[in-house]
């Protein structure tokens, strides 16, 4: 899924956007953020998706992960964990600059994060073929708010996939969390100052 490409084209224009980071956590593979960024080294693109649900030509992105059919919460969250981390470790800044500046930029290798917030991923979604619950992807969700806090990036979240078996209320629902969740993380953060 590829969410809004010509934002994040034009975000590359703009001299204060050095480097963008996209994290697609929709269940399909972001192979549109692939295909439109693949020659452009300062964005780099993450896709964590299911590796038997593709509706179109596999691209590939910087780091694609594909997890199985009927993946569970705890595998998903750690997996999550363990490729942020990574991310959050990896020396970006090869441009020459002495090993005091690389320091004082280490958790600021990206200069925004596009966050594709894709809620296919649950359980009782009709084409996602994972299992996460409602729980498991607002820990999803609280996961990447903290780790754009981590790297003191701002965050954009886009609206990804989430498709209806019968009820609409679970699909809905976990939409609106992300939003919902992203004012209390937020808002958690102004009350801690």
């Amino acid at each position: 899924s590829a969410p809004d490409n010509q934002t994040q084209k034009n975000q590359l224009s703009t001299p204060a956007i050095r480097r963008i980071l996209i994290i697609d956590l929709d269940v399909h593979q972001g192979n549109g953020n692939a295909v439109l960024f693949q020659e452009e080294e300062r964005v780099k693109t993450f896709s964590m998706q299911c590796k038997a649900n593709y509706f179109s030509k596999k691209e590939q992105s910087d780091l694609d992960i594909e997890l199985p059919v009927g993946c569970r919460d705890e595998t998903y969250l750690s997996t999550l964990r363990f490729w942020l981390k990574n991310i959050e470790n990896y020396p970006f800044d090869e441009d020459g600059r002495s090993d005091e500046v690389k320091s004082n930029t280490q958790k600021k290798p990206f200069d925004i994060i596009f966050f594709q917030a894709g809620v296919d991923i649950h359980k009782d979604d009709r084409l996602g073929r994972l299992s996460i619950s409602t729980g498991g992807i607002s820990r999803r969700n609280q996961i990447v708010f903290e780790f754009a806090h981590r790297m003191k990036s701002p965050l954009v979240i886009c609206m990804g996939g989430g498709y209806p078996r019968d009820e609409w209320d679970p699909i809905l629902k976990a939409h609106t969390n992300v939003y919902w969740e992203a004012h209390q993380f937020l808002s958690s953060l102004s009350k801690g100052r």
